[in-house]
């Protein structure tokens, strides 16, 4: 055998001697996975060229143990580490390192080994250059652990269950059985849960014997599986922010110490394991006369687990836990529904709401419902978690609420806030929400804001980086100027140096900005959307199957036509139709499903055409839809929304012609953008249908590609001049570009009877091929770098246009507001 100084060869070489002696068809592939050099069943293979620290390398192995635990992944009992210059492995087993790989290493496996840690003595050393003896050993600990996988009888190291790992398995065991719920898992003291009698991870984890779930605290929302944390909205508030927004409540308390009033309460109907509440009696300042601020708090919460922990941890500290005793039913606790009539009417909040001399402030984080997501549609669940839609406080809010605003769980519990619990000036609410409710809520929510912060939603357990506003709203009507009807100042705050998922162990900092957000009254639909009919248009009719010989034709979300999709609008042909423009929704949130451009009629509807008379006005709205692509800033996304308040000022200065050049520079973005999804294609209606929003002009081409008389596209015609006349990045953009279809004409997939733009030129021309790194690492090369770094520099530079060409002109005319 060869001498190798790095490690990918000689995994190469001794894989292609071993394996097919395990099993003729066991590749290198199939054993290197989990970006390690080797796993076989229960067997993990770490290679070196030579192993001159036994310990280091021992300890590099345990780091992957250690990762494999918290991922929730089964932790292999056997341990090679192969020193492959001189033939030597050295086989360990896991088991006696148990207090090792239960540690969390933040560092990658490799990095700072060396004098960290003992090894004890292998197991074996074999020689199996030299002994053919132990050659055989060596492949016998393979064979066997290969046979184990292939039998399902693998030797895990069995690993303790805590706050760092739970998660990890939690996952796992809601991925191998479909239809478990958080007790199936979890359980506590009087509910034998999986952590605590292992059936389906026997094997992989080792009883949980703690007695209650405290341990979980931070943590509980994120052990629901995916449908019941949907369902329940229950994500979790970081400690530092709860800190933070304690602030909020001590203003309110000062406000009832001015108000006379002989009593105050504060009311949290959604408390999860209390983390608003936990440190309210921490600090308080000098000027609250009533240091117990807990003993005035009311709580409760609906989720079982949830309410024992938050029961152990606050329920003797505060007035009232609602209800103060549960028993468990079908994971969920009898009594604390918040939107039902009886909580409504619960005579413990009743005798206090019913006081005039009692101050009510209430504070919540509210939980939200994504009851229409793939996954409930996956389990058919969607249906049972809308059952809250059919509750008492949810019907009676669809008085106000109209429209789909009353499906949003938190604009009920908002909505319920105010509508049951404040009476008077005095009383008060201290919301954590996306500002959703406030931005669009004109006609039902028109309180005044004393003070709001802006937290970063993500530490919310929340998937996206956006603001979570945390307002101290008073019950009294709002009025014009800062903090008023139209306008609302958060100040952001971050936290850091915190170890995900337990963001409590953080700090909080400001960010030196100020965020201002404004409400919206018009959308884009309601202000642009240009749904007028021409009566040459052709028009297809939706079927339930895709037409075999339709009349015109869908487009997908890719551009390409939509023969497989789900068909929900009439398609329309007319030979002044160049594209169609969807721009839904008010947030920013959904980009990819909410807006698109492109050749046809889109499939699932929501949009409108463009047509060569209004095209050149409309595609404002396409350049705002991806304002959030290029502000990365999340103190600002869940702030600005889509807006058509600026219609009447947009519409006269076009009207004008003061607008002439910007709409220009909004086309030539446009053409250059790769969101532009608009392909040139021949459908399935026998058209041929072109790119009108492209500058190249290889149009109408199709019988004589040679014909120079074919038109140019219509975005090449408006901006003939426009070309003429161009800044240096313009300039740089456009030189860029006809670089960019020179190499495009040159690629293989080329077809000269279309005309491309840049989305189509990288989706269809820019191909890539597959090769192994040193490392052995598969990885994606592109068969055209200069094309390939072409495309990716123009990224770039639309980037820098739009900021610098785009942006100012659609905040200016509340594209973006």
């Amino acid at each position: 055998m060869n001498n190798y100084d790095y490690e990918l060869p000689e995994q190469v070489e001794f894989y292609d001697k071993y394996l097919p002696l395990i099993n003729s068809s066991l590749t290198a592939d199939d054993v290197r996975v989990r970006s390690t050099d080797g796993l076989i069943g229960d067997l993990l293979l770490e290679f070196k060229p030579i192993i001159s620290d036994l310990n280091a390398v021992l300890f590099q192995a345990i780091k992957y143990l250690s990762r494999f635990r918290i991922n929730g992944q089964a932790v292999p009992n056997n341990l090679l580490l192969i020193s492959y210059n001189n033939k030597t492995a050295y086989y360990y087993k896991s088991k006696p390192y148990l207090d090792s790989i239960e540690k969390v290493y933040t560092r990658s496996a490799s990095k700072l080994v060396s004098g960290k840690f003992v090894a004890g003595a292998p197991v074996n050393i074999w020689h199996f250059n030299d002994s053919q003896l132990d050659e055989a050993n060596m492949l016998k600990l393979m064979k066997e652990a290969y046979n184990r996988q292939q039998d399902g009888n693998q030797e895990w190291l069995p690993v303790h269950i805590d706050s760092d790992d739970v998660i990890g398995w939690a996952s796992t065991y809601y991925r191998e059985n479909k239809y478990a719920r958080k007790a199936d898992f979890i359980g506590d003291d009087t509910i034998i849960g999986e952590i605590r009698q292992p059936r389906k991870l026997k094997g992989r984890i080792l009883p949980y014997t703690g007695t209650d779930n405290a341990a979980f605290k931070y943590i509980m929302d994120k052990l629901n599986d995916y449908v019941e944390r949907a369902d329940l909205g229950a994500f979790y508030t970081p400690l530092p922010y709860a800190e933070k927004s304690n602030e909020l409540v001590y203003e309110a308390i000062r406000r009832f110490q001015k108000s006379g009033n002989k009593d105050y309460i504060i009311i949290d109907r959604c408390a999860g394991t209390g983390n608003l509440e936990n440190s309210l009696n921490d600090n308080v300042p000098s000027d609250i006369y009533d240091k117990d601020i807990l003993s005035h708090c009311i709580i409760s919460t609906y989720e079982y687990f949830e309410y024992k922990v938050l029961k152990q941890r606050l329920g003797s500290k505060v007035r009232y836990l609602i209800p103060p005793a549960a028993e468990f039913t079908d994971g969920t606790v009898q009594g604390s529904d918040a939107l039902s009539y009886e909580f409504v009417n619960n005579p413990i909040i009743a005798r206090y709401v019913d006081d005039p001399n009692c101050t009510i402030i209430v504070y919540e984080n509210p939980p939200f419902a994504e009851t229409n997501s793939i996954e409930h549609q996956k389990r058919r669940s969607g249906k049972n978690s809308s059952m809250w839609k059919n509750n008492y406080v949810t019907v009676q809010a669809k008085q106000e609420l109209t429209g789909a605003r009353s499906n949003d769980m938190s604009n009920v519990f908002i909505w319920s806030a105010f509508h049951y619990y404040l009476r008077q000036s005095t009383d008060s609410a201290i919301i954590f929400s996306p500002l959703k409710y406030w931005k669009l809520g004109e006609d039902w929510f028109n309180f005044r804001a004393d003070k709001a912060f802006a937290f970063n939603r993500k530490y919310f357990h929340a998937v996206r980086q956006m603001v979570n506003s945390c307002v101290l709203w008073l019950n009294e009507p709002a009025k014009s100027g800062e903090n008023g009807k139209e306008t609302l100042i958060l100040v952001p705050y971050e936290i850091k140096n915190a170890d995900a998922p337990n963001y409590d162990t953080g700090t909080i900092e400001p960010i030196n900005q100020t965020v201002t957000a404004r409400r919206i009254h018009n959308s884009f639909s309601s202000a642009y959307y240009d749904e007028t009919d021409d009566p040459n248009d052709i028009i297809q009719k939706k079927e339930k199957h895709y037409p075999l010989h339709p009349k015109a034709i869908w487009s997908a979300f890719d551009g390409t036509e939509a023969r497989d999709k789900t068909i929900s609008s009439n398609a329309k042909y007319n030979e002044n139709i160049i594209g169609y423009l969807k721009a839904g929704g008010s947030t920013f949130e959904n980009d990819s499903s909410n807006a698109h451009l492109t050749r046809n009629t889109e499939h699932n509807a929501h949009g409108f055409h463009l047509r060569d008379s209004n095209y050149l006005i409309k595609l404002p709205m396409f350049a705002a839809n991806w304002w959030k692509a290029y502000r990365p800033d999340w103190w600002e996304i869940g702030v600005y929304y889509r807006s058509g308040d600026g219609k009447v000022k947009f519409e006269s200065d076009v009207k004008k012609g003061e607008l002439e050049r910007w709409l220009n520079e909004v086309l030539f973005y446009t053409c250059l953008e790769n969101y532009n999804k608009i392909r040139s294609l021949h459908g399935s209606d026998g058209r041929w249908y072109y790119n009108d929003l492209c500058l190249d002009n290889n149009k109408g081409k199709v019988d004589d590609p040679e014909d120079k008389s074919a038109p140019v596209t219509l975005a090449s015609k408006q901006l003939s001049n426009f070309l003429k006349d161009l800044d240096d990045d313009e300039q740089k953009m456009y030189n860029l570009w006809l670089r960019i279809l020179e190499k495009a004409y040159e690629t293989k997939k080329y077809d000269s009877r279309l005309n491309y733009g840049i989305y189509q030129i990288n989706n269809e021309l820019n191909t890539t091929h597959e090769v192994t790194t040193a490392r052995g690492r598969v990885k994606k090369v592109p068969d055209y770098p200069q094309l390939n770094g072409d495309l990716t520099t123009m990224r770039g530079l639309i980037k820098e246009y739009y900021h610098s060409h785009i942006m100012p002109n659609l905040f200016k005319y509340s594209f973006i507001k």
